[in-house]
């Protein structure tokens, strides 16, 4: 936890080690050599990786976040990359639309299902929760993923006004242009 200490600061270091899914989740991150990156400008997280893939990967999280935040991004994007099986790159003519927005729907609600564990364990070890993370710790006790999965459908898109399977559906609209695009390519060549 001291390179995550150097790079976020004592305070993040000192919430992944009082919840042991986070710790466990770092030092599962680092053991396949995911690296953590911190960036500037607004409090947002992402990861980039492929489903069994963690070479290259990596997770980016903002240090305009607070400690709290920046916590619960990398439980999130923890999980995307250690348990997630959605590709974001594929064969359109291999996965129908709604089947690709289904899949990623289903990662995006166990995703925040893992967060709200972590909100679990740190709201056992005497740690305030915001009221966001809250919210998914309360779906998580009174319905588990069945609350979550059902409250995604309708929640938007941070830093946007598209829901969920609208964003997932213009994902997947975009891939179909670009293989379009390949097999024009293709076809020219």
């Amino acid at each position: 936890m001291e390179k995550l200490a150097k790079q976020f600061g004592d305070k993040l270091a000192e919430l992944v080690n009082a919840s042991p899914t986070l710790s466990r989740d770092i030092r599962l991150l680092r053991k396949v050599g995911v690296r953590i990156r911190r960036i500037t400008g607004v409090c947002r997280a992402y990861s980039r990786s492929e489903p069994g893939q963690t070479d290259g990967a990596l997770i980016c999280i903002s240090t305009q976040c607070s400690p709290m935040l920046q916590a619960h991004y990398l439980a999130h994007e923890a999980y995307h990359i250690l348990m997630g099986k959605t590709r974001l790159i594929f064969d359109p003519r291999e996965i129908s639309k709604e089947k690709f927005v289904r899949m990623a729907l289903r990662e995006e609600a166990r995703c925040l299902l893992h967060e709200a564990r972590v909100s679990k364990e740190l709201h056992d070890a005497g740690f305030l929760i915001g009221a966001a993370n809250l919210s998914y710790l309360v779906d998580y006790l009174s319905g588990g993923y069945k609350v979550i999965r059902e409250r995604l459908n309708q929640a938007q898109v941070s830093g946007s006004v598209q829901t969920y399977p609208e964003y997932y559906g213009q994902l997947y609209d975009h891939q179909v242009l670009l293989a379009a695009k390949k097999r024009s390519q293709r076809k020219r060549a």
